[in-house]
């Protein structure tokens, strides 16, 4: 891997739902992640681990290849003839820059060479709490942020090199980012589901009404509630019996 000059990865930076028009915020969503966002592409040095080039904030719908091809040029004089290893979002990359790209034709090792990227995030992030939750600051600050704490990063690497407990850390908050989405697509469900059910109570006025209550217990216990009154009567029955 003597001729990659640099490795190449786009890293997420959460942020809270836009104010304004649906249109303008749907810019920042990201599909692949479910959640509204920034995007970073950083380039680190494949020999230092330190990041060489720190791309301007993008929105999180944009694609990893167009922020490569705006931010190519910034680097293009650092790579001497050199070549880009980045991953298959950036298959573009191969045909006109020569790049290393890990899928799908890549190897494993191949692979485990672009792993330098992915430390180089969970350090940062380990480092400074605020890019692993929603930025709590205007959006337009997140940029010059952003490259300081590159910048403050790459001294904290040059006097503790990157390990493999980097990696971890970031696929840990990537864990994370999934966790959230998942949770609230779990919640949007049940609403979802429970405003259908109420919406068919409502336009079939002859269906027996059934409380709040044995709904929930219904939906905890994993039983058709519709079940749950000759339940009730068995149990009433049984007593009624024993206690005469």
């Amino acid at each position: 891997m003597r001729d990659v000059g640099v490795v190449v990865d786009c890293t997420v930076l959460p942020i809270n739902r836009p104010a304004g028009s649906l249109q303008f915020g749907t810019k920042f969503y990201s599909g692949k992640h479910h959640i509204y966002c920034v995007k970073a592409e950083v380039g680190v040095n494949p020999r230092t681990g330190t990041a060489s080039t720190v791309s301007s904030i993008h929105t999180g719908s944009t694609h990893d290849f167009s922020i490569f091809k705006e931010h190519f040029p910034q680097f293009k004089a650092q790579l001497g003839g050199s070549k880009v290893l980045a991953d298959s979002a950036y298959i573009g990359a191969r045909a006109d820059l020569d790049a290393y790209i890990t899928k799908p034709v890549g190897t494993p090792q191949l692979a485990s060479r672009r792993v330098i990227v992915e430390r180089y995030f969970g350090r940062l992030k380990t480092l400074f709490a605020v890019f692993r939750h929603n930025w709590p600051f205007q959006v337009e600050k997140i940029a010059d942020y952003f490259i300081v704490t590159c910048a403050l990063t790459n001294f904290h690497i040059l006097h503790n090199p990157l390990t493999g407990l980097d990696c971890e850390a970031n696929q840990r908050f990537i864990n994370e980012l999934y966790l959230i989405t998942t949770r609230k697509t779990e919640a949007r469900r049940l609403v979802n589901d429970r405003y259908r059910a109420k919406l068919k109570n409502r336009l079939n006025p002859e269906a027996s009404p059934t409380s709040r209550i044995t709904v929930l217990l219904a939906e905890e216990a994993g039983v058709n509630f519709y079940f749950l009154p000759i339940l009730f009567f068995i149990t009433f029955y049984f007593f009624f019996f024993i206690f005469q």
